[in-house]
């Protein structure tokens, strides 16, 4: 979504929803208040105008920093966490913080971030600062990060020369006997979502010995296909639909499974135990040391691609959907001769299911047995 500028005439009922206020100047990078306004263009909207990003030049004292759109739960976390460490170190005499949306809470209630603006920014809020900082502009990793998943966290620090400070967490724990066992099955990708057949050999062995609750999403296609082929017989079913809800569920887990997906990042925050079953991501990146929860490696290897790819979704490239190996395109090839600067995400959700029906090389190789004896012997059973 790009970014733009706008202002209305009149109050417009839906906008009033993001505390808009007439005649007054404000950006956003939000598609639904782009949607709204482009087709209400010709009544109420004074001015409506993309805006080109602009590299800053040269950091004040103040700083407000801008997060891309449309960004996943997890991925909010790492920026936050980055943010705390820049508040910490007092790099700033303040900094605010531009379109966190629905995260808001999470930032202000879990890292203490006060100068937050969830939706929209006036030009009155952006003149309190010396600099203008786009995080994806600025930061080269994060230019291709649906292609070659980077560490935000890390990244963000490593820009402002913070070094990362030995994590609490990771010192020595003894490990308590638990009673359930908590499965986070689904992303926001068919490439980073659990398989149904691993999710029901899971289910079905786990069962027998623990509680098992496993969280689903009714707002996710993914989700609800993999929710309606499992046996749900003698489990709990969490969703995950609240965020708040989510939140507090998960600090309330014993032991989680884990795919790449928001839950795991949550879970680091509130130094939960579990496993990580590693897809297309290197577990290196999304723990970053983080020992409570350890990894089952994926070692899947093709004439095109070796696991972790560092892919976060399928691509769309010359009207075929699908990743590297699916593809038959060689990831080398594919990045050294910047072939993704070709391809794009448009019709990519209209192919999930196809992909979670039949997952691609590294999920398909994913040895369910392997997965099962090891979560036996992290958790004694």
């Amino acid at each position: 979504m790009a970014f733009f500028s706008f202002s209305i005439d009149n109050k417009n009922k839906f906008l009033n929803n993001y505390n808009i206020k007439p005649k007054q100047l404000y950006f956003s990078k939000n598609s639904l208040i782009w949607k709204n306004l482009s087709l209400n263009k010709n009544q109420n909207v004074i001015f409506l105008k993309r805006q080109k990003l602009e590299k800053v030049k040269f950091l004040g004292k103040s700083v407000l920093f801008f997060l891309p759109p449309n960004i996943g739960l997890g991925d909010a976390i790492e920026y936050a966490k980055a943010f705390k460490a820049i508040k910490n170190e007092k790099i700033f005499n303040f900094f605010g913080i531009a379109f966190t949306e629905k995260y808001s809470f999470i930032y202000k209630k879990f890292f203490k971030l006060e100068k937050i603006y969830s939706y929209v920014v006036s030009k009155q809020e952006i003149a309190q600062y010396d600099s203008l900082f786009h995080v994806t502009l600025e930061i080269d990793a994060f230019k291709d990060q649906k292609y070659l998943r980077s560490d935000i966290e890390n990244e963000i620090m490593n820009y402002f020369n913070i070094k990362n400070k030995k994590n609490n967490s990771n010192e020595k724990y003894k490990k308590k006997q638990i009673s359930k066992i908590s499965i986070f099955p689904i992303s926001s990708s068919p490439l980073r979502s659990m398989p149904i057949q691993v999710l029901s050999r899971l289910i079905n062995h786990f069962k027998e010995k623990l509680s098992v609750e496993i969280f689903f999403d009714k707002r996710s296609e993914i989700s609800n296909h993999i929710y309606e082929r499992i046996d749900k017989n003698n489990i709990s079913i969490v969703d995950s639909n609240n965020l708040e809800d989510l939140l507090n569920s998960i600090n309330k887990i014993e032991y989680g499974v884990f795919m790449d997906s928001g839950p795991l990042h949550v879970a680091k925050f509130f130094k939960k135990r579990g496993v990580l079953i590693e897809s297309s991501v290197s577990n290196n990146i999304l723990l970053n040391n983080y020992n409570k929860i350890t990894a089952i490696n994926n070692n899947f290897s093709s004439p095109y691609c070796n696991s972790p790819c560092g892919l976060t979704n399928l691509f769309n490239f010359e009207n075929n959907h699908g990743c590297y190996q699916t593809l038959k395109i060689s990831k080398n090839d594919f990045i050294k001769k910047k072939l993704h600067n070709k391809s794009n995400m448009r019709g990519v959700k209209n192919n999930y299911i196809q992909f979670v029906e039949k997952p691609v090389g590294c999920l398909k190789s994913l040895d369910v047995q392997n997965i099962l004896n090891y979560i036996n012997r992290d958790l004694s059973l």
